[in-house]
């Protein structure tokens, strides 16, 4: 098929060849939304999701041991309610003494 081409019409033709590869190329790196590059930034942005899942998770996690303890935990319960509330058993009294400067 080649051989009914002039040698000026073969060169065009491997012109236009190299020039539709590299224009292909070119739009398979730089694509919007859907480019090697997007690719790359979403596999960034995955893996930033994912390490927030986990931490999610883990604090997740670490409220719900909290709840269970307040619920299941008197000893635990008390102590939460006298350190964060400054709560007081009957008949107890509490004194605060003032630091001398």
């Amino acid at each position: 098929m080649l051989k009914n081409f002039t040698s000026r019409e073969k060169k065009l033709l491997s012109y236009a060849g190299l020039f539709f590869a590299l224009f292909l190329l070119i739009w398979i790196i730089f694509a919007p939304n859907r480019g090697i590059l997007d690719l790359f930034r979403a596999q960034e942005e995955l893996k930033k999701v994912q390490a927030e899942n986990k931490r999610l998770g883990e604090e997740n996690k670490a409220v719900q041991e909290e709840i269970d303890r307040l619920q299941n935990d008197p000893d635990y319960l008390e102590e939460k309610a006298r350190k964060d509330y400054g709560m007081l058993k009957e008949n107890e009294t509490l004194y605060i003494f003032k630091k001398k400067k």
